[in-house]
């Protein structure tokens, strides 16, 4: 009987813990405070993407990935969803400096349709790499990694992401 009892508190416990642990916007959440869900989402993300990519192209909605939740659960240490944050990105290894130059032109280009450029945090960061957000939380970015024991890959990736969307 007893063990029982110590049984049934740590399975009240656990349960208890695991809800703690977890942080974020549930899909109530998310559609009593924006109404967006992911089947609206997706599409603009591709839009987005078709805008800033420096050739043209074209994204697929359903290609949009969809599997990077908005809360954070510290038992797996990871995002979990729903809801969840569609996003879009392509990596070029060693761009031409064509290629970089139509992509930052296209970046600022997202200005005229609302998009407004945020600050960098970090002086070191290399100015190629850029995030842009508009008023309902879409983003547009790019950045600029160099790797290998002397720097001589250069990585290159643009993404258009989404503010958390239900599902």
């Amino acid at each position: 009987m007893r063990i029982g009892a110590v049984l049934a508190m740590v399975a009240v416990v656990a349960t208890g813990c695991a809800t703690l642990d977890e942080k974020g916007p549930t899909n109530e959440d998310i559609m009593r405070r924006t109404g967006l869900t992911v089947a609206a989402a997706r599409p603009i993300v591709a839009d987005n993407f078709e805008l800033i990519w420096p050739e043209r192209l074209s994204v697929d909605p359903e290609a949009v990935d969809v599997s990077k939740g908005c809360r954070t659960s510290m038992a797996a240490i990871s995002y979990e969803g729903p809801p969840w944050r569609p996003r879009y990105e392509r990596e070029v290894v060693n761009p031409s400096q064509e290629f970089v130059d139509r992509a930052m032109a296209n970046l600022e280009a997202m200005t005229a349709r609302g998009f407004t450029l945020v600050p960098s945090q970090n002086p070191d960061q290399d100015p190629v790499s850029r995030y842009y957000r508009d008023a309902q939380g879409f983003s547009v970015s790019s950045s600029r990694i160099r790797v290998g024991q002397n720097d001589e890959e250069v990585r290159f990736t643009m993404a258009a992401a989404s503010p958390c969307a239900a599902e």
